[in-house]
Parts: C-alpha cells; structure tokens; sequence
C-alpha cells in the first residue's frame, strides 16, 4: 500500500511539474498556432495546463 501512495505521489509531482512547465511555454507563446499545428481543438492546450494535478 505504501509503495502506490509513494507511486501516486510521484506520478503527481510530475503531472504538476509538466503543468506548470506548460503555463510557463504559454506566456511566450501563440497558443493558437501550436493547437492549429498539432490539430487540437482551440483553448485545449489551456484547459490541460490549468487542469489539477490529480486529474489524469
């Protein structure tokens, strides 16, 4: 039980890391060119930055 608390924690921690890195490319980025390259829905790549890290 310990070692999948201390699995999920990690998992956590890199979800926020990812997260907050992603927040961080957006500020100087234009958002809307990436979505458009990668073929994704407008505002997808905000709501998946500022989504919480416990949510896959």
């Amino acid at each position: 039980m310990a070692t999948q608390i201390a699995h999920t924690l990690k998992l956590w921690q890199r979800r926020a890391a990812s997260r907050r890195a992603m927040r961080q490319h957006m500020l100087w980025s234009d958002v809307s060119v990436i979505e458009r390259d990668l073929g994704m829905a407008p505002g997808s790549l905000n709501r998946e930055a500022h989504k919480p890290f416990w949510m896959e």
